[in-house]
């Protein structure tokens, strides 16, 4: 604690006045028997808890970094939706071109895997993209609006991806099957 005024004057202006003294220590824990001590031996002693206030602040500080933390990941959650409806709404492109493959002669495994391959890059890179603009949203909640200093999390960087990479092979996996499923050639005709 911190001294919020000051008197000063000439030492004879004050000496029929009452004196107060302030005085701050670090106490260790477990000496709480001392600090009862001395109020009993001095019942005008005044002693402030700055722990408690500092625990207490502690507290409200951890709740607000876990907000900013539920905005990184529903940033995340919400830039993978979005990622996942534009899949859904391209799976006849992919439908198609799965259906010239199979028609030029490429195996269903072949198919298969170009998909993987194309789900795993983009998967990768949208977990990238999502990750950064949460932990960009949530750096600038944490420095602008609450004045925190936000560490990054490690453990962010590598679900964002893995979610991404997650979503989309399942997304490739039900894409493949589908298009797998379907006749080349009557996929083709509808096309036309």
């Amino acid at each position: 604690m911190k001294v919020n005024f000051f008197v000063i004057t000439p030492p004879r202006l004050l000496e029929g006045f009452p004196t107060t003294y302030i005085s701050a220590f670090r106490l260790p824990q477990g000496g709480e028997r001392l600090v009862n001590e001395l109020t009993t031996r001095f019942p005008n002693l005044t002693v402030v808890d700055v722990g408690a206030a500092v625990r207490q602040a502690q507290a409200v500080i951890d709740q607000v970094i876990t907000a900013v933390q539920f905005v990184f990941l529903f940033a995340l959650g919400a830039g993978l939706l979005v990622l996942y409806s534009a899949l859904v709404a391209t799976e006849d492109e992919r439908r198609r071109e799965a259906a010239l493959m199979r028609v030029h002669g490429a195996s269903r495994a072949q198919v298969t895997g170009i998909q993987r391959v194309e789900f795993l890059a983009m998967g990768l890179l949208a977990g990238l993209l999502a990750t950064a603009g949460a932990a960009a949203i949530g750096q600038l909640l944490a420095q602008r609006v609450f004045d925190l200093d936000l560490p990054m999390s490690p453990a962010l960087w590598i679900a964002g991806p893995l979610a991404g990479v997650a979503l989309l092979s399942l997304n490739a996996w039900i894409s493949a099957r589908k298009a797998l499923r379907a006749s080349p050639a009557l996929t083709l005709r509808e096309t036309v």
